[in-house]
């Protein structure tokens, strides 16, 4: 929406015209009107529905975080952020049969508490259809029609995707959310369009399939990203995302991230106007030494995360047994080159590494 913006009407006054007048005008200093007087039981209510609102807030923001899995060979990070106390964005996770799991991401009408509401009955309608185990496009078939049944006003996005863990495949479908984007070195996008839900109770919704290979992250978002707007009211933009995500193409899900809200909040200098909601999912590489060495590079940029692996005692191409036995050494070795900071942060990603590639190879 086109921001209008009006020009403040200037009078000058000389010394002349002021001279002219006859004499000095006595003007009565406006005085403001009386501000309501509320009751004490009233400003009671009012405090009692701002402590319920928060609750909401941290109950809906609990469910978000609790839903974000830790997967065997994967990397995933996910953040809302609602720009009032509730939001109507979404994200969901659900583990299905035989070795997939299902990852979901929607977009909600409106704002507040009415979208909020409708974001709940949303994610219970999304459960219940994605626990049947079907496809991704006959999930959202389900979906649609339990909207129009439970949420007559209000139209939602949704992108929901099925990923096999153990071989990389993602199949996904689309109810009129943005395409999600592969990185993999370069920024793709994936095409594939659908009706949003609550639209047309007879919609149905085409899938398509590609592979996550190895080190590559695809990247689902909600329109709080690319529609941010500066003072000027210009937004984002889909180019100045795509630009990010390539110069951050190294990092992980997390660090990702991370740099992208910095540069929306930059961005948006004035405030917040939508809920923002990012999900990034990674596949790890199938070498450990290649995870660990991208670690580095991720923890310490790419030049000094590259100097760190050639000059830090490492035992290389070995197992989780092996690395996890020599990690001591090469912190100690890390602090006395890097810092504590640093030292401390490498291993806390060594770590949490070493334990998911532990629980990769108990399958």
């Amino acid at each position: 929406m086109m921001r209008k913006r009006h020009k403040r009407s200037e009078r000058h006054f000389t010394l002349l015209s002021h001279t002219a007048a006859k004499r000095p005008r006595c003007s009565r200093r406006a005085v403001p009107p009386p501000q309501p007087q509320i009751s004490l039981e009233e400003a009671r209510r009012q405090a009692e529905i701002e402590h319920e609102l928060l609750l909401a807030r941290d109950i809906q923001q609990g469910l978000l975080l609790e839903a974000v899995p830790r997967l065997p060979g994967w990397e995933i990070h996910a953040i809302s952020l609602p720009a009032r106390d509730l939001g109507g964005d979404l994200y969901d996770f659900l583990p299905l049969d035989d070795g997939h799991h299902g990852i979901m991401i929607g977009d909600v009408s409106g704002k507040g508490l009415p979208a909020a509401l409708r974001m709940a009955v949303a994610r219970t309608v999304f459960r219940y259809a994605a626990r049947r185990g079907a496809m991704p496009g006959r999930t959202l078939a389900d979906v649609n029609r339990g909207i129009i049944a439970d949420i007559p006003q209000g139209m939602i996005t949704m992108l929901y995707a099925t990923l096999d863990l153990r071989h990389g495949i993602v199949q996904i479908a689309n109810a009129g959310h943005h395409y999600p984007l592969l990185l993999n070195g370069r920024v793709s996008e994936l095409e594939l369009s659908g009706l949003p839900l609550g639209v047309d109770g007879d919609a149905d919704y085409e899938e398509i399939c590609t592979e996550i290979e190895p080190g590559s992250t695809v990247i689902m978002y909600t329109d709080g990203v690319v529609e941010a707007t500066n003072r000027d009211g210009e937004y984002f933009g889909y180019e100045r995302l795509e630009r990010l995500l390539i110069e951050g193409a190294a990092l992980k899900p997390r660090a990702l991230v991370a740099r992208l809200l910095h540069e929306l909040r930059t961005w948006s200098d004035a405030g917040q106007d939508d809920d923002i909601t990012v999900v990034a999912v990674r596949r790890r590489f199938e070498r450990l030494a290649d995870e660990l060495r991208s670690i580095m590079r991720d923890v310490l940029g790419d030049e000094r995360g590259e100097e760190a692996w050639r000059t830090l005692p490492h035992p290389g191409d070995a197992n989780v047994a092996a690395w996890t036995e020599a990690l001591p050494e090469i912190i100690k070795a890390a602090q006395s080159h890097l810092g504590r900071g640093l030292a401390r942060e490498l291993n806390a990603q060594i770590r949490l590494a070493l334990e998911e590639y532990r629980d990769h190879e108990k399958m």
